[in-house]
């Protein structure tokens, strides 16, 4: 049953990808993203309380130096430490700050222990002032903790935890995006077609040479005098634009699951494939020829694979005849293991 619904997969995802090609419109947006438009990540140092006795014991807090800071930012004394035990837990806090976030604005917060804490589950974070790179705080997190269950019931990780909203936005984060009257497009995928697609869509549309394929990763873009008062409106209408992206011929191979993805119009060059005593021959060579010799009408990966399931191929056994193809240089595309 396995084995037929692999073999089903594998060849859906031949035929969709056969339909696609290698190229479809897409739109800019989906293609590449504005310079500086991207998320900092922050990270700060709390603790854990109300623990069921699942939180650190007396020697992991009596280690941790981090613990006596937090308990004197709170107002108690550092031997106040042994009074926590079993009960806290100390905690790394980590979390995504989203470009343009404003003041009052919430993210989630991720939770992991850094001792012998056997469990958050049930717990209450105190607040923790959440750090970006350059030192500043950004946000200040804090919440109860539920973890599967409220006791932690059915959860097989107990010592990492996410609170949902759990951290305010204390301080604006507005990137700058425009540079000298000029914005930066960074391609998601770097290829030379692509980007200059891009600069030549751009161009057509507003009627005026402002966009420049600077390499294949990146198009810059002027934006117009007239839009100066209106730059959010420029790129939002910049971004719809729709582009030919281009594809490269790649062939993805999960030897540990037996999975194969590929596009459907990857070429094979004329080869004879011997599998089980069956053989099959790809392209018209004439001299390959043989009553013994399955003739293929196609030359794409798509028309192989159909062919091979239909000889009853296993996955792990199409995973070889594809690498065997790629060593001869017949399999006009690049192979990428996982």
């Amino acid at each position: 049953m396995l084995r037929s619904l692999s073999i089903f997969i594998l060849t859906m995802t031949c035929l969709l990808a056969a339909t696609t090609g290698f190229s479809q419109s897409v739109r800019i947006k989906e293609l590449a993203h504005l310079r500086g438009d991207r998320t900092n990540s922050l990270i700060g140092f709390g603790l854990v309380i109300g623990l069921n006795k699942t939180g650190d014991s007396a020697v992991s807090f009596a280690k941790n130096k981090a613990v006596v800071n937090v308990l004197t930012r709170l107002g108690m004394a550092p031997d106040a430490t042994p009074l926590l035990t079993l009960a806290a837990a100390a905690v790394i806090v980590t979390a995504d700050l989203p470009a343009f976030a404003r003041i009052g604005d919430r993210i989630d917060v991720k939770i992991s222990v850094i001792g012998d804490a056997k469990s958050l589950a049930g717990g209450t974070l105190l607040m923790t002032p959440l750090k970006a790179g350059d030192g500043q705080i950004y946000s200040m997190a804090s919440g109860s903790i539920i973890i599967g269950q409220a006791n932690g019931a059915g959860a097989k990780v107990q010592t990492v935890a996410v609170i949902a909203d759990g951290g305010m936005i204390e301080r604006d984060f507005i990137p700058s995006l425009v540079q000298n009257q000029a914005i930066d497009l960074n391609l998601m995928n770097a290829d030379f077609s692509t980007s200059n697609r891009i600069a030549l869509a751009i161009n057509k549309h507003f009627h005026n040479e402002i966009a420049t394929a600077v390499d294949p990763a990146r198009v810059k873009v002027r934006v117009p005098e007239q839009s100066w008062s209106n730059v959010t409106g420029f790129i939002a209408e910049m971004e719809s634009l729709e582009v030919l992206a281009d594809q490269k011929a790649v062939v993805i191979i999960n030897e540990r699951t037996g999975t194969i993805v590929m596009g459907g119009e990857v070429k094979v060059s004329e080869v004879v494939i011997s599998h089980n005593g069956v053989s099959i021959q790809v392209g018209s060579g004439k001299s390959l020829k043989s009553e013994s010799i399955m003739p293929l009408n196609g030359t794409t990966i798509n028309d192989l694979v159909k062919s091979l399931n239909q000889m009853g191929v296993k996955p792990e056994d199409l995973i070889s005849i594809l690498q065997s193809i790629h060593a001869t240089g017949a399999l006009r595309a690049e192979i990428k293991l996982m």
